[in-house]
C-alpha cells in the first residue's frame, strides 16, 4: 500500500494548524467577536476523491473501486477516519469554535 498506517496531522499538516493559531489570535487582537469554524471533508468524501478524483463527477468510478475492493475499502475508510479525527481536533486545539 502507497499509503502510510499512520498520518502525523501536527506534523504533515501543521501549516493548517498554525494559520488556524494565527487568525484566532488576529481576531482575539481585533476584538471581533465572530466564531472560527474549522473543516474537512467527510472520509467518504475523501476516498472519492482518492479514487476517483471526485465525489460527483466520477460517482461511479468510486462505487466500482468500493464494490472491487472492499476490504480495502474498509482499511481506507477506517485511516480516513482517524486522520479526519485527528485533523479536526487539531483545529480545535488550535482554536476553532466549532467544526
Amino acid at each position: 500500500s502507497r499509503l502510510p498506517k499512520t498520518v502525523y496531522v501536527k506534523v504533515e499538516l501543521a501549516h493548517v494548524i498554525e494559520s488556524v493559531k494565527l487568525i484566532r489570535k488576529a481576531l482575539v487582537a481585533e476584538d471581533r467577536d465572530v466564531p472560527l469554524i474549522g473543516f474537512s471533508a467527510a472520509p467518504w468524501t475523501l476516498m472519492y476523491y482518492m479514487v476517483g478524483g471526485s465525489s460527483k463527477k466520477n460517482q461511479e468510478v468510486g462505487e466500482k473501486w468500493l464494490n472491487e475492493h472492499p476490504v480495502e475499502s474498509q482499511e481506507l475508510l477506517d485511516r480516513l477516519t482517524a486522520t479526519v479525527i485527528e485533523y479536526m481536533s487539531a483545529q480545535v486545539e488550535a482554536g476553532a469554535h466549532m467544526l
